[in-house]
């Protein structure tokens, strides 16, 4: 049997009752009228007649209209609630939206909470997320990161710093060779435990070369450049270098936008900026470039957090480095660290100064 909405039965039972009620007025009239009256009247019976089914379809109708429109409403209002657990937008999962009645705004005012509520959840959960990374990558970082500089024949070495909590500090060491030493310098842009756990890889792969004897400092950048290989995450700034004490010979591989800094006659110079601001983890066969560092000259490494805590501008970091240490007589790299420290702290605060890492060497003399 045809089943009808409920919305059309109840406009048909008003039209039907208008009408109905509309006959029933009009035989009880003609029952009241005298003879002459009826009579009269019943000439004008198809026009009352007429005018009474075009009242009952005009009432039926706006009863249609309305009882639709409070549907409507009442649909986007269910819809509403049955996505609020499941955290959807009513209005484009199921094209539904609300009237311009009351409930029609009591649906829009729900899906606008519903829609902060859900953006408050995912504010807070992602802040509780970033929140939990950083203590584990302070935790982490807390661990691993406790540099035990060892006294190296006819050089200087300082690095900063030698301790750190912070996860987003980079990484700095130096270590003894057979010909002389190897430094690194190794940072992420972005700080997570997963930034952290490769700094702390790192770490471990320096101390595993640093108990190898008898090997020479190039030897050992190619074999740490082909361990940190083996584990590619994106983003990583890394500088390898070694220095022979005989010769004053110095490689480096570097994969980061701040260069590497030579300290002679009371001023900074500046080598050839890098190509490549992150490890390259693709490339196997990388080229070492080589320098001479001469006796009571400084090489200084600093790692990109400058440029990036001065604004992402490379050229104002190093001329205020310049700036700062030119005309100073350091009498080593102890002193060329710290005043570069002093420099960073005075211009960006001690906080954003610990992200950063310094790494000097001075030849002491010609061995």
């Amino acid at each position: 049997m045809f089943q009808l909405h409920p919305k059309y039965k109840l406009a048909l039972a008003i039209f039907t009752a208008s009408f109905s009620f509309f006959l029933v007025f009009v035989l009880i009239d003609d029952l009241f009228l005298g003879d002459v009256n009826r009579i009269e009247f019943r000439k004008f019976l198809w026009i009352r007649l007429l005018a009474g089914f075009a009242f009952s379809i005009l009432l039926g109708g706006l009863t249609f209209y309305f009882v639709n429109l409070i549907y409507r409403s009442l649909k986007s209002l269910a819809h509403l609630f049955r996505a609020w657990s499941a955290e959807q937008d009513p209005e484009e999962e199921f094209g539904i939206t609300g009237g311009n009645d009351e409930i029609g705004e009591l649906s829009r005012s729900f899906r606008l909470a519903l829609f902060q509520r859900s953006e408050e959840e995912v504010s807070e959960q992602t802040e509780s997320k970033l929140h939990q990374e950083k203590e584990y990558a302070n935790k982490l970082q807390s661990l691993f990161f406790k540099i035990k500089l060892h006294k190296i024949r006819n050089l200087d070495i300082t690095v900063f710093p030698r301790s750190s909590e912070n996860g987003e500090t980079d990484y700095a060491n130096i270590i003894p060779t057979a010909d002389g030493c190897m430094g690194i310098l190794a940072g992420f842009p972005n700080s997570g435990y997963i930034e952290a756990g490769l700094k702390a890889r790192i770490e471990g792969m320096v101390s595993l070369a640093q108990e190898m004897t008898g090997v020479r400092g190039e030897d050992l950048v190619y074999k740490l450049d082909r361990s940190i290989r083996s584990t590619p995450i994106s983003g990583l700034n890394l500088t390898l270098f070694y220095l022979e004490t005989r010769n004053g010979e110095l490689g480096y591989l570097q994969y980061q936008e701040t260069p590497i800094l030579i300290y002679k006659n009371a001023r900074i110079s500046e080598q050839e900026v890098s190509k490549h601001r992150f490890y390259d983890f693709q490339s196997a066969g990388k080229e070492i470039r080589k320098l001479n560092l001469k006796p009571n000259e400084y090489f200084i490494l600093v790692s990109d957090r400058v440029p990036e805590i001065w604004n992402n501008n490379i050229a104002i970091s190093l001329q205020k480095i310049k700036t700062w240490s030119e005309g100073k007589d350091y009498k080593n790299s102890r002193e060329v660290v710290l005043d570069l420290a002093r420099c960073l702290e005075s211009e960006v605060g001690r906080s954003e100064m610990s992200k950063a890492a310094i790494l000097c060497v001075q030849r002491v003399r010609n061995s």
